[in-house]
């Protein structure tokens, strides 16, 4: 199926942006929640900028692997990026029944080495079920000029942004620090809805040595954190089931034309219902401009848009892709890393922290609330390739969410419950002696 304009501009102005902690601003729409808006008629890719004319200089990090040269003209080589057919770079499930780490490395494309061997080392400490989500690429692309990551369904690859994956000060030094261009987006609306992933009362955080480097272990649960939502939207557009029978001939995209996403039939039985949030997401996310009564929303105006519906987070409302992943990705991560998704609205911050923002609504652990596990449960029974009777035992005896208190800032809500000291505490030693870097604050994915 042809791409239209509008879908071509859709990719270009909407990245699938997690803005953790500091999520985007935008406005809210009154009481109320109106009907949701249709799905796509047909397949439409997830929204993501095809790369710049000119691109890192990218070579195959398993060199003489099978199909190592076909992966830069395939997925990134710019202007001159071809529509490369199955015969060329198949989906990796379709050359394999039981994804293995080596499978993954040899569709492996890097610009540095260490890139390469960082993923490799925290691959191996990464659940199972994660390195089968690799069944639904082409190529993995890390980049030094990948920022945000994303998926692309035109290539069927995922470009991983290397400030995930650096460990020395070297390493950290060939990241650039690239600023997100849709940072002003929503502005001038008058609410933010942050979010976080917390566990024991504390954010997901990496620590830094005293020289500035990290350890291996630092870097494994944000590049899960990463994969589990890359990997998402990878299924969504190409799910095993989908791949049999793929003619050698397709292009990436006509294969995944072949069929519609998962999520069109997953947002035709659980839609969300708020079109105030929609519209407003869309401000936020996609450029948009806000209308006057946009802009006057107050937080409280959206308490019960939000509360009251399905989503996980805001960003759910740009797109079904979004909201397909961001609920896999919240259940995986408080499964295999016991991290809890906290999630408020609340009004802008006169001092530019979201720490500072005064909530009016915010909740720990929304996959425990009825309507979102609904939800959680069935992306889960479309897409999880493990043991699904564990999943579902494991999601549906979630506790009921944890309401923060309103009128109290983001920072301060913080601390919902205590949390046992562990002996060396107790005696007054901190657990932890590194440098706090607050990173999943500053970085997107999309």
């Amino acid at each position: 199926m042809i791409e239209t304009l509008m879908l071509r501009l859709l990719r270009r102005l909407s990245p699938i942006v997690l803005a953790v902690a500091a999520a985007a601003c935008g406005g809210g729409g009154g009481g109320g929640g109106g009907q949701p808006a249709p799905p796509p008629a047909a397949p439409a890719p997830a929204p993501a900028p095809p790369p710049a004319p000119e691109v890192a200089d990218t070579s195959p990090y398993v060199t003489g692997a099978t199909y190592a040269d076909a992966l830069r003209r395939c997925t990134y080589a710019g202007s001159a990026t071809q529509a490369c057919s199955m015969a060329e770079l198949p989906f990796l499930g379709m050359e394999t029944g039981a994804v293995t780490l080596d499978d993954v490395m040899s569709r492996t494309l890097v610009s540095e080495t260490w890139m390469g061997d960082n993923l490799r080392t925290a691959l191996q400490a990464l659940p199972p079920d994660l390195i089968a989500l690799f069944g639904s690429i082409t190529a993995v692309v890390i980049a030094t000029d990948v920022r945000p990551a994303y998926y692309d369904p035109n290539t069927g690859a995922i470009y991983l942004d290397p400030d995930f994956l650096w460990l020395t000060v070297a390493q950290r030094n060939q990241v650039p620090d690239t600023p997100d261009p849709r940072s002003d987006f929503g502005r001038d609306l008058s609410f933010v809805m942050p979010w976080r992933y917390v566990r024991n009362n504390q954010p997901l955080t990496v620590f830094l040595n005293q020289d500035g480097s990290r350890d291996p272990d630092q870097i494994v649960e944000i590049l899960g954190f990463l994969l589990y939502h890359e990997l998402a939207h990878a299924v969504d557009f190409m799910p095993p089931a989908k791949m049999t029978g793929l003619a050698p001939s397709l292009t990436v995209l006509q294969a995944i034309n072949t069929g519609a996403p998962l999520s069109s039939s997953f947002v035709n039985t659980y839609p969300l219902t708020s079109q105030v949030i929609r519209d407003l997401a869309a401000v936020s996310f996609l450029g948009e401009t806000a209308t006057a009564t946009q802009r006057n929303l107050l937080p409280e105006d959206l308490v019960d848009e939000f509360a009251n519906d399905g989503a996980t987070q805001y960003y759910a409302y740009t797109t079904q892709y979004e909201d397909f992943a961001t609920l896999f990705e919240t259940v995986m991560m408080k499964w295999r890393f016991g991290y809890d998704k906290d999630t408020a609205i609340a009004s802008p911050s006169s001092t530019g922290s979201s720490a500072d923002a005064v909530i009016a609504w915010g909740e720990r652990g929304r996959i425990g609330a009825l309507q979102v596990m609904t939800r959680a449960l069935d992306v889960g029974q479309r897409m999880y390739p493990g043991d699904l009777a564990a999943f579902e035992s494991f999601l549906t005896g979630q506790p009921a969410p944890v309401q923060m208190t309103a009128g109290r800032t983001w920072g301060q809500n913080l601390v919902l419950a205590p949390v046992a000291a562990t002996a060396g505490e107790a005696r007054g030693i901190s657990r932890e002696t590194r440098t706090p870097d607050y990173f999943l604050e500053r970085v997107t994915i999309r």
